[in-house]
């Protein structure tokens, strides 16, 4: 991986921070600050832009797509000459010549999204797990993943007594992929910002944690809580969006 920009931004303070570009042959540019990697905010057929606030200033990074034109820096729409930059009192920037300002409801807009996503994620990591541990259980395997639903373990095992069988029935295989499926579908909905999807799919693995609590599986247990809690942040970053959203609207008067 080839440093090909780097940038020392200090604040008022003098608190510095460290702007670095990377670009590797296969998977690109890669923008940090302060060792945290930026994700892409958009991009053009010409350039990915990054984005990032610091002491109230908005950090905006273009990484041209072609591999041989110049990366640059702005700070609140404003170009960076140079490798340093000191950060003054915040403010709003003007748009500059290469229209790269990016303003600070963009930027946020941008984060929450970010975090909404992230949280839907666990639902994609519920159902893709519950699948697995399925198919692990029905072929033998007394093992599984933690983050997967205790109620498919459950139905299996009611299934396997009903049918006096040691090995899963294919109906009870049957409802555990529709049951990881209806997972995997929510967490769908939920990425796109619906709050009410969310919420229940918050409840319904918040009911399953409570089966690993009655067998008092402690892995169990401490997996779903992080996942409730990855979840709940990611609903409350869909909320704070849909607000976000709704006062940019105008009132028609």
């Amino acid at each position: 991986m080839a440093r090909i920009a780097e940038w020392t931004i200090t604040e008022a303070s003098g608190r510095q921070h460290k702007v670095l570009v990377d670009r590797a042959p296969i998977l690109g540019a890669r923008v940090t600050v302060d060792r945290r990697r930026l994700e892409r905010f958009d991009q053009t057929p010409e350039s990915n832009r990054y984005v990032t606030s610091i002491a109230g200033h908005v950090l905006t990074v273009n990484t041209a797509r072609v591999s041989n034109d110049q990366t640059t820096l702005h700070i609140d729409g404003k170009p960076v000459l140079g490798t340093q930059a000191t950060l003054t009192a915040a403010a709003s920037g003007a748009a500059d010549a290469t229209g790269a300002t990016v303003s600070s409801r963009d930027l946020l807009r941008f984060q929450l999204v970010q975090r909404r996503n992230t949280g839907g994620a666990w639902f994609y990591w519920i159902g893709g797990a519950s699948i697995l541990n399925s198919v692990l259980n029905a072929s033998g395997t007394q093992w599984g993943l933690a983050v997967g639903l205790g109620v498919t373990y459950l139905i299996d095992g009611l299934a396997e007594g009903l049918s006096n069988t040691v090995r899963t029935p294919i109906y009870a295989f049957i409802i555990d992929i529709a049951i990881a499926g209806g997972f995997l579908l929510i967490g769908r909905v939920a990425r796109r910002g619906n709050l009410s999807w969310y919420a229940v799919g918050i409840g319904l693995y918040l009911l399953d944690g409570l089966l690993f609590v009655a067998v008092q599986d402690l892995l169990g247990i401490a997996v779903h809580a992080i996942g409730i809690y990855g979840l709940i942040s990611g609903w409350r970053a869909a909320r704070a969006l849909k607000q976000l959203e709704r006062a940019a609207v105008p009132v028609a008067v």
